[in-house]
């Protein structure tokens, strides 16, 4: 029986030694925080997948409610698990990537779900040079669609949707100066990366959260740099589509009625 135990310093893990020796085809990772209230739901939607090509990566902030107890009610489970302090979302992201073994990787909220149609993703995943992403529902509603380079600048695939093959994260890591928009950033860099190429299926993945850490935080330092960034990754044409917008969107308050 696979049991947690504590290892110097403190950090509660599930070992390596652990993991099944077969390789899987996805790794889903969650990095959770005092989620008590959700992981499990988040959890049972990883293993009720009705395939078994998959495992599931929780790298936890140190939580000091009941969240390590729901971890390991579902020990054996899961791939690997493990808690200790950290500098924020995207440093956990990070950590993770070491023990990621699938093929393709799909970062999943603490409080989001995967839903069935997931499973309808996997004929699709063929090459690995490609960046598979699909729809999500969220307060009940369907959202996503189909991205292009403009749509990109204006607005981020959502990241429970996206399926990375690992090799983008031989080349990139998310960027933790970004505190909440890391994975916009990334998904910028890579999507004028002309190694990796951009999918969109037609299937609900994922049930968004709207009310996690990305949906309330503004990350000003992405908002600063953001027409850097997009006049860099996006081109020329981008970026002079998107100040324009932004200029009339700021003509349009100025004189519209409050």
């Amino acid at each position: 029986m696979a049991m947690s135990k504590l290892i110097e310093g403190g950090v509660r893990v599930k070992g390596p030694k652990d993991l099944k020796d077969s390789e899987p085809l996805i790794s889903v990772i969650t990095v959770s925080f005092n989620a008590e209230k959700h992981i499990e739901n988040c959890i049972k939607s990883v293993i009720s997948q009705p395939f078994q090509d998959i495992e599931h990566i929780i790298i936890d902030g140190d939580s000091q409610d009941g969240t390590l107890e729901m971890i390991q009610k579902y020990d054996q489970q899961l791939a690997y698990w493990r808690s200790e302090k950290d500098t924020g979302i995207y440093h956990a992201m990070n950590k993770s990537i070491q023990f990621a073994r699938g093929k393709w990787l799909l970062f999943l909220g603490a409080d989001d779900e995967l839903l069935p149609d997931f499973a309808k993703m996997i004929p699709h995943l063929q090459d690995e040079n490609c960046i598979y992403y699909g729809d999500y529902l969220s307060n009940g509603a369907r959202f996503g669609g189909k991205f292009t380079s403009y749509r990109l600048s204006k607005s981020c695939i959502c990241h429970q949707n996206i399926l990375y093959p690992k090799r983008v994260f031989e080349k990139y890591q998310y960027h933790e100066k970004y505190v909440s928009s890391a994975d916009y950033f990334l998904n910028i860099q890579c999507w004028e990366d002309k190694e990796f190429k951009w999918k969109y299926i037609s299937n609900i993945i994922a049930n968004f959260s709207s009310e996690g850490f990305s949906g309330y935080y503004i990350d000003k330092a992405f908002e600063y740099d953001r027409i850097k960034i997009i006049k860099k990754y996006l081109g020329v044409w981008i970026y002079l589509r998107y100040k324009l917008k932004q200029f009339r969107k700021k003509v349009v308050g100025k004189f519209s009625w409050k």
